[in-house]
């Protein structure tokens, strides 16, 4: 059992992490969008926790995470590519269950939503990281001096990934 594991109550005042940063939750009735985050907080209908409970709560999060994730990561993508020398033929955001991302071998990368729980420094690590891996494949010598290039305070990154990842859930 992970010590660390975060258990929700889907209550106001809950607290949820974007980008580093823990935004409280509030309850709302009239709102359009099922999740929105607002004036400081994660704004979430209602009815969604009372007719789904917290599955469906879950469900929206996540959502919220993964369309965030995409356009950010991209953009992180597009500007780290060309420093690293390569050229990845797709970025995606999914449920990667234990892994912040992964890398196939013709290129594309895949990229955990629960990534935008954590800081944009991190986020930049983790996508450095996999552009690494279209050069090698493996965590060698070769791999990090070829991340170290790029991100020569990696390893402080890297640590807090590690001491603190298993916290970035809802």
């Amino acid at each position: 059992m992970n010590a660390a594991r975060v258990v929700r109550e889907w209550v106001n005042g809950e607290g949820f992490l974007y980008l580093g940063c823990a935004y409280r939750l509030l309850l709302t009735q009239e709102q359009v969008e099922p999740l929105k985050l607002k004036d400081g907080r994660f704004c979430l209908q209602r009815k969604i926790v009372e007719a789904g409970g917290e599955e469906a709560a879950k469900q929206v999060f996540e959502k919220f995470y993964a369309e965030k994730a995409l356009e950010r990561i991209k953009k992180r993508v597009a500007y780290f590519a060309p420093k690293v020398g390569v050229a990845p033929l797709s970025v995606e955001v999914k449920e990667l269950g234990y892994r912040w991302a992964t890398c196939t071998f013709d290129g594309r990368l895949s990229f955990h939503w629960k990534c935008m729980m954590a800081s944009p420094k991190v986020i930049d690590y983790i996508v450095v990281h996999e552009l690494c891996h279209l050069h090698h494949r493996d965590h060698t010598d070769a791999f990090w001096n070829e991340v170290d290039k790029v991100m020569p305070d990696y390893a402080e990154r890297k640590s807090w990934l590690r001491e603190n990842g298993s916290a970035l859930d809802i």
